[in-house]
């Protein structure tokens, strides 16, 4: 029997945004006498769960974009619209989210999309809040291969989120990142790839990496240094993602050692925007993640923009 919080949930995948008052009538076609605070009552888990948020006086909608955001982000319960959870490395859609309506984005590309995360929230954007956003994603698995190719066009929004060299390795193909042995070799792919994805920006676009570093067997291997010396922009701003639910939360280390891998995103104003991570603390219930945003000058017709829009690290 399908619970009264399920119904909520699959009510507000199909519509969007709702009152109580209709999230009640719709329930009561399912479960006749259901009273009005244990609808209530279910939709304030789902909050509190983070599958859904409050607006207004009674309005829900995962949709809206986190006016709140800060520099500290935390996602403590994934929302199970978007992606496939099994995939390993996958991410959470939110942040994804509220960065494409914070730029007002409007062409939107993903080269390394896996379980399709940003490519539902999309199509979640498009049909319940009209938005109107030309996406396009690609992946090695569809053929898509990122050390080889350019994508497919100019985007005013590009997300990347690339494998920590070889934590985790996705196939044997030899444009898979994750299946190269040497570290030097990866690093020099993985700066081809941000450099295509920087190439394929419009001017006063925005590129987001997310990234993270290693520890294996003592040696910690320091990603973030490479991409933090990506050479076509600046640091601009940070934000810190408590990650909770990793594989790797399971591992004990001495303090004050650093633990295995760091995820982070950040913001920018200029033409490119990359979210590169810095470290990852243990502790018993989560990991701390820290991203540094960087990005390049723009051309002078949007250096004004630029300057009234303000960096997004607030």
């Amino acid at each position: 029997m399908t619970s009264i919080k399920t119904l909520v949930l699959e009510y507000m995948d199909r519509e969007g945004a709702a009152h109580i008052r209709e999230l009640h009538i719709e329930i009561l076609r399912d479960k006749p006498g259901t009273p009005e605070h244990t609808i209530r009552a279910r939709l304030s888990e789902a909050v509190s769960d983070g599958l859904l948020n409050r607006l207004g006086e009674g309005f829900y909608d995962i949709y809206a974009e986190d006016e709140d955001m800060t520099s500290v982000v935390s996602y403590p319960n994934r929302c199970t619209l978007w992606g496939d959870s099994r995939y390993r490395g996958n991410c959470d859609g939110r942040l994804f989210k509220n960065l494409v309506l914070r730029y007002h984005a409007r062409k939107v590309a993903d080269p390394m999309v896996g379980s399709g995360t940003t490519r539902d929230v999309v199509a979640g954007l498009n049909r319940y809040k009209r938005a109107g956003i030309e996406y396009w994603g690609g992946d090695l698995r569809d053929g898509f291969d990122l050390t080889q190719r350019e994508l497919p066009g100019q985007f005013d929004f590009v997300w990347i989120h690339p494998p920590y060299w070889n934590i985790v390795r996705y196939s044997e193909e030899s444009g898979d990142l994750s299946n190269i042995g040497d570290y030097e070799q990866f690093r020099g792919i993985l700066m081809t790839c941000l450099k295509r994805c920087y190439d394929a920006l419009e001017p006063g676009g925005r590129m987001a990496v997310l990234i993270g570093d290693v520890r294996r067997q003592g040696t910690y291997t320091a990603i973030i240094k490479d991409v933090l010396n990506f050479p076509h922009g600046e640091i601009r701003s940070v934000i810190i993602k408590v990650q909770h639910n990793c594989t790797s939360d399971r591992k004990q280390y001495p303090a004050p050692h650093v633990q295995e891998v760091a995820d982070g995103c950040g913001s920018s104003t200029a033409r490119a925007l990359s979210f590169v991570p810095l470290r990852r603390f243990h502790d018993r219930t989560s990991s701390v993640r820290i991203g540094v945003a960087i990005s390049c000058p723009q051309s002078p017709a949007h250096l004004h923009e630029a300057q009234t829009e303000g960096d997004a690290n607030h």
